[in-house]
C-alpha cells in the first residue's frame, strides 16, 4: 500500500500549494479586447491580437508575386509587419525585415512568411531530411489551440520549403517525433526568400467552439545567431507560451478523425543468439514477413486514442554514440521510436516514472492523451516480449513478458501552475513493481518557478522479496536575461525502486545548482559573454559521501552560432567497502580537470562542435583483487556536419576516451592473482612474472567511437541514409576487467516519405565483431566451458547479425 506521510518535505509542498493558489486568486478577471478566451491573459496590448479572417479560398505562393499580396488580397488578410529580436539582443529590432500574412477557410490555417535579405548569398538552406533543418535559415509558427500557455504546436519551414512540426511543452525541449500532415512551399528570391504553410484544422487538436489560439511567429537567422519573434519573446519572462499572442477568429476548427496506419515487413535476418552462453548459434529467417499497424481515434477534438500492434522499428537510426565504459552510474538513451515519443510529454515528470527505452519489444499497446477543460490525461498500457527473449531456456523468466501501465493526471491552476498525480506500474512474471506520486509545477513569477515531487513505490523482487520506500524531489528555477539560477534536492530512499522508470543515481541525497550572469557587449564579434557555476553534490543513506562534482564554465558567444567556453573543475567520488571489498574504509579520489569546448559554423556547409577534457578519473573496474585507483584521463568529443551540396548532408562524431596510470603502482607483487592471472577471454593477456610494476603514462584502457552519417536527399520524399560506426576498447588486463573489443555495424536506408504514415523503407543491417567463429571456449569435452563462457576474441571479424529488410505503411485518413 503506498503511503506519502513520509515524505519529508510535505511542508514545503503546502507552503508551494498555497502559493499557487495565491498567485491564482490575485490574478484580475478583467477581460481583455476582442472579447478574449477565458484562458488569455488580463492585458493583451492590441499589438498581441490578430484577428484571423475568412477567405474565400486557399493561399498559395503565386498569390505573392514580388514578395507582397496580390491586389485581389488587399485588406483581406492579418497582417504582422515587424519581429523583435530574442537572441542574441532582447528587445533590439530584427536584423532583417519579416512580414508574416495569415488568414483562414474553413478547413485550414494559412500563414504566409515574406523574409528580406540584405544578403542574400549567406542564407543557409538545404534539401534535407524532414526535421533536418534547425542549422538553416527557418520560419516558424507556434500554436497554442487550448490557450491554455502550457502545451503547443511548432511548425517550420525552412527556403526549400522542407518541414519541421514539433510538440511544444513549456520549459522543455519541442519534441520533434511529431508528424502530422501539412503543405508547404517555399521559394528564394533576389530579395530574399518567401514561405507558406497551409495547416488542416483536423491535424491539430483544438476546442472547436473557442474562436481564440495561442499564438507566436518566429525566424531564425543563423548566421547572425539570431532569433526574432512576434510578439516580443523575452529571456527576461520565464517560458516562450507565457508570453504569446492572440489569434481571434478560429472557432469551428475541427480535428474529429480517424486514422488507421497499417504496414507490412518483408526481412532476411541471420544474428548471433548467445542467451545461453553454453549454448551460442546462429539463428536464420530467410524471407519472414509481418504485419501491424496504429490507430489513432481524435475523441472530442481533444482526446487522442492510440493503439499499436506489433510495431517494428526497422527504420528507426540508431543512437548517438556517448561514452559507456568505465561509467559509475546509469547512461540515459534518448527514446528515437516515434510511438513512444508522440505526446510524451503527457508523462514528464520531475521524478522520472516512465523511461519507455525500458521497453524493447512490445506486441500491443494503447495510449490516451489530451485534455478535458483544465485537465491533462495520459495514459499508457504496453507489453514487452524482451524479458522472455533474451534469457536461456532453462531460465525462469523464459517465454514471460513485461506489462508496464502509467496514468498520470494533471490540473491546471492560474497561470501556468498546475498539479498532478502519476501511477506506475510494471509486472514481470507475476511480480509487481508499483510507484505512485504527487507532483506540482508553480508559477510564482514572471522570472521564478517551482517544482516538486513525492513518490512511494511497492517492489516483489523475483528472488521473493519485499521492498517499499519513499523518493522526492524538489527545484526552484529562476529566468533572466542576465541572471539564471537552478537549485535541485532528491532524496531516494534505500527501498525506492521504478522499474518502468529511469534512476541515474539510487538511494541518495542529493543537491545539485547551476546559476549563470551574462553580459552583452556586442564588441571584438562577441555577443554576449557568460560566467556559469555549477555545484553537485550526494550522500548515501548512512550520510556518507558519495561524489562532489563542481565546474566553473567562461561562455563567449560569437556570430555564426559561434561559441568558445572554457572551463575547469573538481570532481570527488567517494567510493565505498560495500561496493568494493577490497577498500578498508569510504575511499575519496580527487579529480581536477580543465577543458574547452568550441563551436563553429562560419559558412553555410561547416559546422563543428569539439570539446577537449584533460583530467582524472577513478577506475571503476580494477583487475582480480585490486581496489579501485585514479588514473589520468583525456576525453575528445568531436562533432562535424558538411554540406558541400544542397542535398547532401554529412555528420561524422568521434569519441575518445583515453587513461592511463597517475604514478608507479607494484600492482602485481601486491596482487598475487593478478600475477598470474587467467587469460581474458577478449585479451591478449599471459602469465606474468609477480613484482611486474604498473608504470606512470601506461595505458590502462582506450575507448574510440568513429561514427558518420550520409544522408543524400534527391526530393522531399526521397532519400537515402547510411550509417557506419566504428567502436573499440582497447584495456590494459593487469588493471581493469574491461575486455577488448571491436565492432563495426553498419546501417543503409532508402526512403520514400510522401508525407507521415505513408512510407516506403528498403534497408540493410550488418554488425561484425572480433570474435572468434568458435563462438566458445571448449573444455576437454568438447563441449563450451562453464568456467569461461565469454565468446572469445579474434583478430578477425565475424558477422554477428545481418538483416535486409522492405517496409511500407500508408496513412488512412477518416
Amino acid at each position: 500500500m503506498l503511503s506519502f506521510a513520509s515524505t519529508r518535505l510535505a511542508p514545503a509542498c503546502l507552503a508551494l500549494l498555497a502559493a499557487i493558489s495565491l498567485n491564482a486568486q490575485q490574478t484580475p478577471a478583467t477581460p481583455g479586447p476582442a472579447q478574449l478566451g477565458p484562458n488569455a491573459p488580463a492585458h493583451i496590448a492590441p499589438a498581441q491580437l490578430l484577428q484571423i479572417p475568412m477567405l474565400d479560398h486557399g493561399l498559395t505562393l503565386a498569390d505573392f508575386p514580388n514578395m507582397e499580396p496580390a491586389p485581389a488580397l488587399h485588406g483581406k488578410l492579418a497582417h504582422v509587419a515587424e519581429l523583435s529580436q530574442n537572441q542574441p539582443f532582447d528587445t533590439k529590432p530584427a536584423s532583417e525585415r519579416t512580414e508574416v500574412w495569415l488568414g483562414r477557410t474553413h478547413t485550414a490555417l494559412f500563414a504566409v512568411f515574406i523574409c528580406y535579405d540584405s544578403r542574400p548569398n549567406l542564407m543557409r538552406a538545404h534539401l534535407a531530411r524532414r526535421e533536418n533543418i534547425d542549422q538553416d535559415d527557418f520560419v516558424s509558427l507556434l500554436v497554442d489551440p487550448f490557450q491554455d500557455r502550457r502545451r503547443g504546436i511548432l511548425f517550420e519551414v525552412n527556403p526549400l520549403g522542407v518541414q519541421a512540426d514539433a510538440n511544444w511543452a513549456e520549459n522543455n525541449d519541442p519534441d520533434f517525433s511529431y508528424d502530422q500532415i501539412w503543405d508547404s512551399s517555399a521559394r528564394r528570391t533576389p530579395k530574399g526568400w518567401i514561405a507558406l504553410m497551409a495547416i488542416p484544422f483536423r491535424s491539430i487538436r483544438s476546442r472547436s467552439a473557442a474562436p481564440d489560439w495561442g499564438i507566436v511567429l518566429g525566424r531564425n537567422l543563423p548566421r547572425l545567431s539570431e532569433q526574432d519573434y512576434w510578439p516580443h519573446i523575452s529571456q527576461q519572462i520565464s517560458g516562450t507560451l507565457s508570453q504569446e499572442g492572440t489569434a481571434h477568429g478560429l472557432e469551428g476548427a475541427t480535428s474529429h478523425n480517424l486514422q488507421i496506419n497499417p504496414y507490412a515487413l518483408a526481412h532476411r535476418i541471420r544474428e548471433l543468439n548467445d542467451d545461453d552462453p553454453l549454448k551460442p548459434y546462429f539463428s536464420k529467417r530467410n524471407f519472414a514477413g509481418t504485419a501491424g499497424g496504429d490507430i489513432k481515434a481524435i475523441v472530442k477534438n481533444s482526446i487522442v486514442l492510440d493503439g499499436t500492434v506489433n510495431p517494428d522499428f526497422s527504420q528507426v537510426e540508431s543512437d548517438q554514440p556517448q561514452f559507456r565504459v568505465n561509467q559509475r552510474f546509469a547512461v540515459y538513451y534518448p527514446e528515437l521510436r516515434p510511438f513512444f515519443l508522440e505526446n510524451s510529454s503527457y508523462f514528464d515528470t520531475p521524478i522520472t516514472l516512465l523511461y519507455t527505452r525500458t521497453v524493447i519489444h512490445p506486441e500491443f499497446g494503447a495510449r490516451a492523451t489530451g485534455k478535458i477543460n483544465h485537465t491533462n490525461l495520459g495514459f499508457l498500457t504496453i507489453d514487452d516480449r524482451a524479458p522472455g527473449e533474451f534469457v536461456a531456456q532453462d531460465d525462469p523468466l523464459n517465454g514471460k513478458r513485461a506489462l508496464t501501465t502509467v496514468i498520470r493526471l494533471s490540473q491546471d491552476i492560474g497561470k501556468q501552475s498546475s498539479v498532478g498525480v502519476t501511477y506506475a506500474q510494471r509486472i514481470l512474471n507475476g511480480r509487481p513493481n508499483r510507484v505512485g506520486g504527487i507532483d506540482f509545477n508553480a508559477y510564482l513569477n514572471k522570472h521564478w518557478t517551482a517544482n516538486g515531487m513525492w513518490v512511494e513505490s511497492s517492489t516483489h523482487q523475483q528472488d521473493g522479496t519485499y521492498s517499499a520506500g519513499p523518493a522526492n524531489r524538489l527545484g526552484l528555477y529562476r529566468t533572466g536575461r542576465s541572471f539564471n539560477l537552478n537549485l535541485r534536492y532528491r532524496d531516494f530512499s534505500q527501498g525506492y525502486q521504478a522499474d518502468a522508470g529511469f534512476t541515474t543515481i539510487p538511494q541518495v541525497r542529493q543537491s545539485s545548482s547551476n546559476a549563470s550572469y551574462s553580459w552583452y557587449p556586442n564588441k571584438h564579434g562577441i555577443q554576449s559573454f557568460q560566467l556559469q557555476p555549477q555545484f553537485n553534490i550526494a550522500f548515501d543513506r548512512g550520510g556518507n559521501r558519495v561524489f562532489h562534482y563542481n565546474e566553473n564554465d567562461i561562455v563567449l558567444t560569437l556570430p555564426h552560432n559561434g561559441l568558445i567556453v572554457p572551463f575547469f573543475g573538481n570532481n570527488s567520488d567517494t567510493l565505498s567497502p560495500t561496493n568494493y571489498p577490497e577498500l578498508a574504509h569510504h575511499t575519496n579520489f580527487t579529480e581536477n580537470y580543465t577543458g574547452a569546448l568550441i563551436r563553429l559554423a562560419p559558412i553555410p556547409q561547416f559546422n563543428t562542435r569539439i570539446t577537449y577534457v584533460h583530467g582524472a578519473t577513478v577506475n571503476y573496474n580494477p583487475a582480480g583483487a585490486g581496489i579501485p585507483e585514479l588514473l589520468h584521463e583525456d576525453q575528445i568529443r568531436g562533432y562535424l556536419t558538411l554540406q558541400p551540396t544542397g542535398p547532401l548532408t554529412i555528420d561524422n562524431t568521434y569519441l575518445l576516451d583515453r587513461t592511463t596510470a597517475a604514478h608507479n603502482d607494484p600492482l602485481l607483487a601486491a596482487n598475487p592473482r593478478i600475477a598470474n592471472p587467467v587469460a581474458s577471454p577478449r585479451s591478449t593477456a599471459t602469465q606474468l612474472a609477480p613484482g611486474t610494476v604498473f608504470h606512470a603514462g601506461d595505458l590502462a584502457y582506450e575507448s574510440q567511437t568513429l561514427r558518420t552519417k550520409i544522408n543524400y536527399q534527391f526530393t522531399r520524399s526521397f532519400s537515402l541514409r547510411a550509417i557506419v560506426q566504428y567502436d573499440s576498447v582497447l584495456a590494459n588486463p593487469l588493471v581493469t576487467t574491461l575486455v577488448r573489443t571491436k565492432q563495426v555495424s553498419s546501417q543503409v536506408l532508402f526512403t520514400w516519405l510522401p508525407h507521415p504514415g505513408t512510407a516506403v523503407y528498403v534497408g540493410y543491417n550488418n554488425a561484425l565483431e572480433n570474435l572468434d567463429r568458435g563462438l566458445c571456449y571448449r573444455s576437454l569435452t568438447g563441449q563450451c566451458d562453464p568456467n569461461n563462457t565469454d565468446v572469445p576474441y579474434s583478430p578477425q571479424y565475424l558477422a554477428t547479425g545481418r538483416e535486409l529488410f522492405v517496409k511500407a505503411s500508408y496513412l488512412l485518413r477518416f
